[in-house]
Order: C-alpha cells, then sequence, then structure tokens
C-alpha cells in the first residue's frame, strides 16, 4: 500500500473558496469504520481505513449531510484529498496536485 498522507497537505493557493462540507479527518476514519456501501462504486472514490468508498455518499454520511445536497462527486473527492486521503477516478489513483482546484 502507498504511503499514507498525513492530513491537510494541500497549500492555501490551491483552494480559494470554502468547501460545502466541512469536516474533520478524525470524522472521515470514525465513519469509515461503520459505513456500509452495497452499490457499485461511483466513478470518484476514496481509501480511508483500507477500504475504498465512494467519494459522494460516503462524505455526505460523515457530514450527516441530505441526499439532495448540491456537492458532486468531483467536489467531494477533493475535500477528502485535502484531508490526505488516497482519492481514485475510475479506480486509478489521483495524486493531490493533479485534483481539480
Amino acid at each position: 500500500m502507498p504511503d499514507r498522507r498525513q492530513g491537510e497537505r494541500r497549500g492555501t493557493d490551491r483552494r480559494k473558496a470554502a468547501p460545502k462540507i466541512r469536516t474533520t479527518r478524525d470524522e472521515v476514519i470514525n465513519a469509515a469504520k461503520t459505513f456500509q456501501w452495497k452499490g457499485q462504486l461511483t466513478d470518484w472514490t476514496a481509501i480511508v481505513e483500507d477500504q475504498e468508498l465512494p467519494a459522494r455518499p460516503f462524505l455526505l454520511k460523515v457530514a450527516k449531510a441530505m441526499e439532495n445536497n448540491s456537492i458532486t462527486g468531483e467536489e467531494a473527492a477533493v475535500i477528502l484529498s485535502d484531508l490526505g486521503f488516497e482519492v481514485r477516478y475510475k479506480g486509478a489513483i489521483v495524486p493531490w496536485e493533479d485534483m481539480p482546484a
């Protein structure tokens, strides 16, 4: 397994706007322990505690947000990447420096 990144490594110049969903790395890790996904994985996924999880549905659960929240899968992936988690698009690892700003 690749080295794990330690939380919030992205510089402030990469992200100007505040994220639509605020959460912490610890909240994400704790939620991963009980999150269960039975459907097909989405295009954007994140590796949390050695599990590949769908970025948007998982982040909505972490933030206790409504399913109709306007956040996209890409935005969820950026938030999870900002928190130091490995993010994938259609199975390919996306380095944090290549994530959309």
